[in-house]
């Protein structure tokens, strides 16, 4: 009980410092190039939508983050957790649409928080890469007060993977499952430079928090993981993925979806082989 009450001081007082330090950005940067830089990161990266979905009786938790409230829609099977799960989904998805995978593969009895970032479905304020670390901080103290001690498994899509990262650069999760995982400051700089529209693209990916940088947070982590690479992917290439698949330091496997792209769902024909290879890795796992 100690712990979790030192650990929920440690992630407020986090919270509190990401969001007064991106306030104190914005109110420096108003009327900068710098602003006008930010805007560009914030327009290219993050595809926000706020359209009504169908939550399909899925539970809504809003979860305070800073002057910001962001949602939790929470999917839960037969009754009290084994395991409980934290996704977030990729720079167009909702967590509204998102299931529960791989947590079902786990056990019967499961509890998954999927996230909505600011300005994503009816969280509060902007999209922003500014407060991407303070959403991750706020969600995880959140889900780790309600886990009270079960294990949490933390998964992410595309750029929902730099999220899932720095969770677990930093907090004990015991997995961690990664689809197509982004390094959304290496992608600018390398495939998508013609995205500066005149300015510098090191100046726009340096935009993105150093904090972020899902390279650097890969090598930090700890927690047994399982990538999901798309072979064909023409918006993440495969290339990209690997510099966060090469340098994750924790125990690791993989599986490629031949001739996938990005979104493309893994076909009948390789779902056998792929249950297979999760489950042997899931198996693994320290969650009892």
């Amino acid at each position: 009980m100690e712990r979790s009450r030192d650990n929920a001081s440690r992630n407020q007082t986090v919270i509190n410092d990401l969001v007064c330090q991106h306030s104190h950005d914005q109110a420096c940067l108003k009327f900068s190039p710098m602003s006008i830089r930010l805007r560009l990161a914030n327009r290219l990266i993050l595809s926000n939508t706020q359209h009504p979905i169908d939550s399909q009786n899925r539970e809504r938790i809003a979860i305070p983050c800073g002057s910001d409230e962001i949602e939790a829609w929470v999917i839960q099977k037969d009754g009290p957790p084994d395991v409980m799960g934290l996704k977030f989904p990729g720079t167009g998805g909702r967590a509204e649409l998102a299931g529960p995978h791989p947590c079902e593969l786990i056990s019967d009895r499961y509890t998954v928080w999927t996230i909505n970032p600011p300005g994503y479905g009816t969280s509060t304020g902007n999209a922003c890469v500014k407060k991407m670390a303070a959403t991750c901080e706020a969600a995880w103290q959140t889900l780790e007060q309600n886990a009270e001690g079960r294990p949490i498994f933390v998964s992410g899509n595309s750029l929902g993977c730099m999220y899932a990262l720095y969770v677990a650069a930093r907090f004990e999760v015991a997995g961690l499952f990664l689809r197509n995982p982004a390094p959304v400051q290496q992608l600018i700089k390398g495939k998508y430079s013609w995205w500066n529209a005149g300015l510098a693209y090191s100046q726009i990916a340096s935009q993105v928090p150093a904090e972020m940088d899902a390279v650097e947070n890969a090598k930090r982590c700890k927690a047994p993981a399982f990538f999901l690479m798309s072979e064909g992917d023409r918006r993440v290439p495969p290339k990209y993925q690997a510099q966060v698949f090469d340098p994750y330091a924790g125990r690791k496997s993989k599986f490629v979806i031949r001739g996938a792209d990005h979104d493309d769902p893994i076909p009948e024909a390789m779902v056998e082989d792929y249950l297979s290879t999760v489950r042997t890795w899931i198996a693994g796992l320290n969650i009892g």
